[in-house]
């Protein structure tokens, strides 16, 4: 993957990474930005949105400014989203831009995670408590909103090895089913971000699923709304995802044609990256 500045705008940075491919269509609504889309394009972008997004709380999401130090709990980002769909959003910041984008793309599954965060937040303050002491759950959602990827496969045996860290089976000696049974679709803005700059350690907090056979020839737009489908009930499920551990760390740049080094074998033998790692059993849907 070429690099670029975090600061400038790249209205091409689709075409960098297959990373960066199922924000196809969200990227062609950008393409034609010479500079930076200011907060008034993000809104109207949203606006012009044929399904309209909106938090658990019902509020229509709105594109804001970042404010100062929150003076309340109210107006802190979480609970701000959440009570009047306020997303502060800072200029010229692909962080945001990322952020922005991934609420298109899961708007259900944005939207719990954004309510989830809300009363156990509230719950610390009432109890004396910081604020950002967080909850196992309230953790494992923040990893996954951040750097979380999707693995999805119609073969069970290639999440498999994934649960099990055998890397270089899955990711060498099965390239061809990985590359024709599998996809790693990312769901982290942060992550994203990453592959701007991308650096040998960038490394996926994963939730695995299993799909039939047809899922790998839908659109974006269907894989979008078959993903936060499936998001969203097992986030709901009180038996599944309830703590960091419950993710599936995935060394993303393993993924063939994600890295260029990753068509050699010996690339594969760097155990500082596709590590052993724990014996556990990670959450699959």
């Amino acid at each position: 993957m070429q690099k670029i500045p975090l600061s400038d705008w790249d209205p091409n940075f689709i075409d960098r990474s297959p990373l960066f491919e199922p924000l196809g269509p969200l990227a062609a609504l950008f393409s034609r930005f010479e500079h930076w889309p200011g907060l008034a394009d993000y809104q109207r972008i949203l606006a012009a949105w044929p399904h309209p997004i909106k938090t658990l709380g019902g509020m229509p999401l709105k594109i804001v400014a970042q404010d100062g130090k929150p003076p309340s709990f109210e107006h802190h980002y979480a609970p701000r989203i959440y009570l009047t769909g306020e997303i502060q959003t800072r200029t010229e910041n692909w962080h945001d831009f990322f952020q922005y984008l991934s609420w298109f793309m899961f708007p259900n599954t944005k939207a719990l995670i954004n309510a989830t965060h809300i009363p156990h937040a509230r719950n610390r303050i009432a109890g004396g408590g910081a604020l950002g002491r967080r909850t196992p759950i309230e953790n494992m959602l923040s990893l996954f909103d951040e750097g979380g990827a999707v693995i999805v496969s119609s073969d069970p045996s290639l999440l498999a090895l994934i649960r099990a860290f055998r890397w270089k089976e899955l990711l060498w000696q099965r390239r061809d089913d990985v590359m024709h049974r599998l996809q790693c679709i990312t769901f982290g803005h942060a992550m994203y971000e990453k592959a701007l700059s991308p650096y040998l350690g960038m490394t996926a907090n994963a939730i695995l699923l299993e799909c039939e056979e047809d899922f790998l020839g839908l659109d974006w737009p269907a894989k979008w709304a078959w993903l936060d489908d499936r998001l969203v009930a097992m986030l709901r499920d009180s038996t599944h995802l309830t703590q960091p551990k419950d993710l599936a760390p995935f060394p993303i740049l393993g993924m063939p044609g994600w890295d260029a080094a990753n068509e050699s074998e010996a690339f594969y033998d760097n155990t500082r990256y596709f590590r052993p790692g724990r014996r556990i059993q990670c959450r699959e849907g």
